[in-house]
């Protein structure tokens, strides 16, 4: 895949309640408001860094459809190594790189599997 003409975006987003659902799979995610996302931005999963309160942290961002559980776009963030007490108001998104594309999985067991390698190579791109 060559590399976008285009620069991937930052954006401020606020963070909304999620269902829960990333916690009970074992990635537990800040759900952010789709009506903060840049339009341009495409579905996928992405390598970021997310900042709030002075700190910055590393993570990994899904954009899109949740074809395994039959749901609607969301734009959620899972941060790395690092385990959120209290969900902050608003944080800041950089993107560093897009890893994939939203794919199906048959099973909830298989897209773990896929999220573990999707976390491998986001720490990759991030702690080198």
């Amino acid at each position: 895949m060559s590399p976008s003409p285009f620069p991937l975006p930052s954006f401020i987003a606020r963070v909304v309640k999620g269902a829960g659902r990333g916690r009970t799979i074992g990635a537990p995610t800040l759900n952010l408001s789709l009506d903060d996302i840049p339009h341009t931005l495409k579905s996928g999963i992405y390598a970021c860094r997310v900042a709030w309160n002075r700190r910055t942290f590393a993570a990994a961002m899904h954009f899109g459809p949740r074809p395994v559980f039959k749901d609607s776009i969301t734009c959620e963030v899972h941060i790395i190594n690092h385990s959120i007490r209290r969900a902050p108001l608003r944080v800041r998104v950089e993107i560093v790189k897009r890893l994939r594309g939203i794919r199906n999985f048959r099973t909830v067991g298989l897209l773990q599997k896929q999220i573990e390698k999707d976390l491998r190579q986001a720490r990759t791109i991030l702690f080198q």
